[in-house]
């Protein structure tokens, strides 16, 4: 009778399912999600699944795939990102910048930013620009924030998503402190 009644609890628990998210195509890594990208499946209830419950799907629309998908695939969290990865040729400089080197306007991600060679007092140039050249004409702001806590003088840390071939004497000009940061435009497109 015992061994009847722990079948029968096994089986009621194995029966148990859960609606999860998973892809309704193969999709290749950059894709933004739309509701036509996914699709619902079953899985028997578990306290181990980290797939993405039914329920959350609305979530991923205009989340972007960091890794490729094939149809029927279970999505998780960690496969999408609300940041879309960098574009060929581009590369990530930080900077950070004193109050005078960055428009009092608050920059966001997304903002389009220029960055600019200027020379700090008492100092020549660091590289091959001049004063008020324009190092990057048009570059993406990744990440803002507040400096490292050791950087009392500075006042913002960015990221920005620059052309590979500028990023070397970007981070030049940034590691000595001999740059400005215009905002051209707000969000990229």
């Amino acid at each position: 009778m015992l061994c009847g009644a722990i079948g029968a609890t096994v089986f009621q628990s194995s029966a148990k399912r859960i609606s999860v998210v998973i892809t309704a195509r193969n999709l290749p890594a950059g894709t933004v999600l739309t509701a036509a990208d996914l699709a619902t499946g079953s899985l028997p209830a578990n306290d181990n699944i980290t797939a993405m419950s039914a329920s959350g799907a609305s979530v991923l629309i205009g989340q972007q795939l960091a890794v490729p998908t094939t149809q029927g695939q279970l999505l998780v969290r960690a496969m999408v990102s609300s940041q879309p990865p960098l574009a060929a040729g581009s590369q990530v400089v930080g900077v950070l910048l004193k109050g005078d080197q960055i428009p009092s306007v608050p920059i966001v991600v997304g903002d389009r930013v220029q960055v600019i060679a200027v020379s700090t007092p008492g100092q020549a140039s660091s590289g091959s620009s001049t004063v008020g050249t324009s190092l990057v004409a048009a570059a993406t702001v990744l990440a803002t924030g507040p400096p490292p806590a050791n950087q009392t003088q500075y006042v913002e840390s960015l990221s920005l998503e620059i052309p590979a071939t500028t990023a070397p004497e970007v981070a030049g000009y940034a590691a000595a402190d001999q740059i400005a940061i215009t905002l051209t435009s707000g969000h990229a497109p």
